[in-house]
Parts: structure tokens; C-alpha cells; sequence
């Protein structure tokens, strides 16, 4: 139960910590410069989406692995499809899916290396 509640209290931190990101965004007066500084939030999203998913591969059983990377791609597929309208990339959307995706790793990471790894939550479709 303390684990639990460990839990929480990070995910809740580690998304007002995200949210404070975005926020910084809208200081900027112009369109263009809002958009120019959530790609750069966006593209540091990714590098750590890329990180957490490596460092959930190398805690992962072999037997996971392939599982792991075909939900990844899948839910690739969804946020591309969910932040794409009419040929334009909503960055701010694939900016906060980035963050949401890489906290959801994150946890099962932290799952196993406590040695309490659930496969069926690495393999899940986590996303709506």
C-alpha cells in the first residue's frame, strides 16, 4: 500500500512538473513562437519517450520484449493519428501523449526493477 501512495504522489508531482512545461510556452506573444518553443518541449518529450522505453527493454524478460515493442508501435500509430489534423501536427497533443506514454513506461519500469514486473501491464494497450 505505501508503494501505492508512492506512486501517486510521483505521478501527480511529475505531471504538475509537466504542465508547468507547457505553461512556459504561453508566455510568448505570437502563434509562431508559442508553436517554435512546444517543439522544442515536444522533441525533448520524445528523447525521453526513447530513454524510458530503452530502460523498460533492458528490465524486461526476453519473452516481453517483442510484445513491447508491438504495443509501442501501435500506440505510435495513435498518437500520430490522434495528433494529425488535415496534415498538421499538434505538438502541444504529441507533446503531452510523449509525457503521458513515457510516465505509463516509467512505472512498469519501476515495476520490475522491484522486482514485481507485470507482463500483461507491458503488453496492454494503455491508451483509449
Amino acid at each position: 500500500m505505501k508503494i501505492f501512495i508512492s506512486s501517486i504522489v510521483l505521478a501527480f508531482t511529475g505531471l504538475s512538473a509537466f504542465s508547468a512545461q507547457a505553461d512556459e510556452c504561453d508566455k510568448y506573444k505570437t502563434s509562431y513562437d508559442k508553436t517554435y518553443c512546444m517543439a522544442k518541449l515536444f522533441l525533448e518529450s520524445d528523447k525521453e519517450l526513447n530513454t524510458v522505453y530503452g530502460e523498460l527493454r533492458s528490465v524486461s524478460r526476453e519473452s516481453v520484449k517483442q510484445q513491447l515493442k508491438s504495443v509501442q508501435l501501435n500506440w505510435i500509430q495513435y498518437r500520430n493519428e490522434s495528433c494529425e489534423s488535415h496534415g498538421s501536427i499538434d505538438v502541444d497533443c504529441n507533446y503531452r501523449a510523449n509525457r503521458e506514454r513515457a510516465e505509463y513506461l516509467r512505472d512498469r519500469a519501476r515495476e520490475c526493477k522491484a522486482g514485481t514486473c507485470r507482463d500483461d501491464m507491458i503488453s496492454a494497450k494503455s491508451w483509449h
